[in-house]
């Protein structure tokens, strides 16, 4: 049976990471193999994972008109220009390598001609203007470091329902995490709150609750919560992030009825349909933006600082987040109110501090 590999996997990264392959080597076997691991391991080591966020010089095009990058699409973008219209662009040679994300600010040149395809670009991107945040979330490995979702955004609010999908207090955390990783304001939006008992008070958020954080409970069927939502948009850029099936682009039609966007109900198998398939940037009336991103399974938080999680998880001790290995989470001893929470705990720092899979690890 051929076995099959991860992108950017080595096809000897499993030999190296069993011993056993070690005892049946003859000497010139384990030279060969020494010499692979040195190369491989010296690419890791000099291999820069905030390489693919940098962005080249932009002053040199000061001249040209700005634009926000409104959606990716795999060959071009959309942009929206100062006075709200919309054009499509292709990404100039210069860009070679640059990750473009919706919400990026750009400089771009019109560039007309004859007979070209209607739904074609009719710009040129050439300039991406620094950064004021970027959301972000962990790639597979080191050669894919980062998976970029919004640009220059002020608020993450991740969207949890109440059923179908059943709440993951766990998603909510890595969404968290996230969010202080790049300076957003952070809120927790309840969706389909008429789906369950109003006499129910959702104890899964009270170790969220404790720490003081903004969770609003709404219901796009019943107009329930949707002002305090419209109070908080003037003058802001909201990312919406959670599974799918959660609501968020029923939501998003309830606070902006222009947007007319499709959006979908369950599957057989209990999983939220998904309807959105790219990051997109939509403008309130009140000059503020709404980002509608597609259904997440989970949030990787591979790569970011572990000290963000003395912020996630203030009611432990500093000892226990530097090295919550050791911790058992159903240890009454500890005297735990939410056992969980040490348990996710130890997973996200477990991820945090996961290695290449190419890595050798009894070199």
């Amino acid at each position: 049976m051929t076995r099959k590999f991860r992108f950017g996997q080595s096809r000897n990264a499993q030999d190296l990471d069993h011993r056993e392959a070690y005892v049946r080597e003859t000497k010139s076997e384990s030279k060969r193999r020494h010499q692979s691991t040195e190369r491989l391991q010296t690419r890791i080591e000099a291999h820069d994972p905030e390489g693919m966020l940098r962005l080249p010089d932009a002053d040199p095009w000061v001249h040209l008109p700005q634009a926000t990058l409104v959606q990716r699409h795999s060959l071009w973008v959309d942009l929206e220009l100062e006075d709200g219209s919309e054009l499509r662009a292709a990404l100039s040679g210069k860009l070679k390598g640059v990750r473009l994300v919706c919400g990026d600010r750009v400089r771009f040149f019109s560039s007309p001609g004859e007979g070209r395809d209607a739904a074609g670009p009719v710009a040129q991107v050439v300039a991406v203007l620094p950064r004021r945040t970027l959301l972000r979330r962990g790639g597979i490995d080191d050669r894919e470091p980062w998976q970029l979702i919004c640009a220059n955004a002020d608020e993450l609010w991740v969207c949890a329902a109440v059923l179908d999908p059943p709440l993951r207090p766990g998603l909510l955390e890595r969404a968290q995490c996230l969010a202080l990783d790049a300076g957003l304001a952070f809120r927790i939006v309840v969706t389909k709150r008429d789906l369950a008992n109003p006499r129910d008070k959702l104890p899964e958020l009270d170790p969220l609750r404790e720490q003081g954080l903004d969770i609003l409970e709404t219901s796009a069927e019943r107009d329930q919560g949707l002002d305090s939502l419209k109070a908080l948009l003037p003058g802001r850029t909201v990312v919406l992030i959670g599974h799918s099936g959660v609501g968020k682009s029923r939501l998003l039609n309830r606070l902006i009825p222009d947007a007319d966007l499709r959006t979908g109900g369950m599957t057989k198998y209990g999983t939220g349909r998904q309807t959105t398939t790219s990051a997109r940037w939509l403008r309130t009336t009140d000059g503020g933006a709404l980002v509608d991103t597609p259904g997440v399974r989970t949030l990787s938080v591979r790569g970011l600082d572990r000290s963000l999680l003395a912020h996630v998880f203030p009611e432990f001790p500093a000892d226990w987040i530097e090295d919550p290995s050791g911790l058992d989470p159903e240890d009454e001893a500890l005297g735990l109110d939410y056992p969980e929470r040490l348990h996710n705990l130890r997973r996200l720092w477990d991820e945090m501090g996961s290695r290449n899979p190419n890595q050798n690890i009894h070199r």
